[in-house]
């Protein structure tokens, strides 16, 4: 009786070792593979709005910061299309800003008075 258990168990061990449902994949090996496809837009690229007040303003680096009225603040760098908007931005000003995600910055793609 051992020995035929021993055979039954042994079988069920190597056809449970050579199921597929019990195989690994392998996970993407490169950075190709994990990033989305270039045709499907990013969650980033989906432009945003805000509305707040301008708690400062660096001509030099291109860069203001915004306390919206969630009580957010938000640093946002001026795009190239927001450059007349940009130069004459000032501390204080209400604005409605559009922006987007790139490359880690926030960049601004509209900047309106509020």
């Amino acid at each position: 009786m051992k020995a035929g258990t021993g055979f039954v168990l042994g079988a069920l061990v190597s056809f449970a070792l050579a199921s597929p449902t019990f195989g690994v994949e392998p996970g993407p090996t490169s950075a190709k593979e994990i990033s989305p496809p270039a045709n499907k837009p990013s969650v980033f690229a989906v432009p945003r709005h805000t509305t707040g007040d301008v708690v400062s303003v660096n001509k030099r680096a291109q860069l203001f910061t915004v306390k919206t009225t969630d009580g957010e603040t938000i640093l946002l760098k001026a795009g190239p299309d927001t450059a007349p908007q940009f130069s004459t931005l000032k501390k204080g000003e209400r604005v409605k800003v559009s922006y987007k995600n790139s490359q880690g910055e926030k960049v601004a793609t509209k900047i309106t008075p509020a």
